[in-house]
């Protein structure tokens, strides 16, 4: 929906609103806050184990949104959103981005157990420390989801992402493909489980002397000939000299969560992940989250 079209539909529903009655009238619009912090196992997601960096990771965001009706079963959903992320041991990595997101959503059917399909496109326009890591980040997205009991739902998921980052290493573009099936143990706790995969490009770290080594053959000879027509610059992202590298390769990834409400609005998930990334030349990364969360929704 353009900007114009948007603001012409406001106009006229309040128009309308104020022909039917007096009141004032409230647009569609709900807001949530979500913050988070994550206990990241190699968090500078380097292949090298001398190079396995533990840290903290902080991330929050808030999003508005608005709802609107198009068909019996047909939604189309507008959200604008604004979020931060840093690494206070390293504050080099923190970065801030906001961004708009526009999902048409598909009931097929009535009631609970109906199943329904999504989706979505977004842009965002990132400012990181690292000046190479600031651009647009346009995301795509198609799910279908299904609740077969009162207690068990399951969703499958297929995205796409391009980072138009300013320096090469960072311009990573990927897709994924993942599942996730939900349990309601009772009306306050929910249990997830997920497993997908990625396939592209991502972005490694490593320290000045284990990529001086790679560049060099001393690792294997594979590894120097690929390394050196990779897109690479020295960041400082994790250290004096460290180095950011763009590689292409597949990721699989699963993940648990347990997600308490703590009241009528707010939940508090509780989230363990792992992923473990293989790159072109059999480079492996392996990383491991740990995060607690909580969402509330005004």
């Amino acid at each position: 929906m353009t900007l114009p079209r948007f603001f012409a539909c406001c106009a006229l529903a309040l128009t309308a609103g104020a022909i039917s009655r007096a009141e004032p009238l409230r647009l569609p619009i709900t807001t949530r806050m979500e913050a988070s912090t994550t206990w990241a196992e190699n968090i500078s997601r380097s292949s090298n184990p001398t190079n396995w960096i533990d840290s903290l990771r902080h991330e929050a965001s808030f999003t508005a949104s608005m709802l609107t009706p198009i068909a019996t079963g047909v939604s189309l959903i507008n959200e604008a959103d604004l979020r931060e992320e840093s690494v206070p041991r390293f504050e080099r990595n923190t970065a801030y981005s906001a961004g708009v997101r526009t999902q048409l959503r598909w009931k097929f059917g009535l009631g609970a157990f109906a199943p329904v399909a999504t989706a979505d496109v977004a842009l965002a326009r990132r400012e990181a420390r690292i000046p190479g890591d600031t651009g647009w980040i346009a995301t795509g997205a198609l799910q279908l989801s299904k609740r077969f009991t009162e207690s068990w739902r399951t969703s499958l998921t297929g995205d796409w992402s391009q980072h138009y980052a300013a320096h090469g290493p960072f311009d990573v573009r990927s897709h994924r493909l993942f599942g996730a099936l939900t349990y309601d143990l009772n009306a306050n706790w929910q249990l997830t489980y997920g497993r997908g995969s990625l396939w592209g490009d991502f972005t490694a770290n490593a320290g000045p002397a284990v990529w001086s080594r790679a560049l060099a053959g001393l690792i294997t000879p594979a590894i120097a000939q690929y390394y050196n027509t990779v897109s690479w610059e020295t960041t400082d992202s994790y250290g004096a000299g460290w180095v950011s590298y763009r590689v292409t390769g597949r990721s699989d990834f699963w993940w648990l969560e347990l997600a308490p409400a703590i009241g009528r609005n707010t939940s508090l998930p509780l989230r363990y992940e792992s992923t473990f990334t293989v790159n072109r030349v059999g480079v492996s990364y392996r990383q491991d989250l740990w995060t607690l969360g909580i969402l509330h929704r005004f």
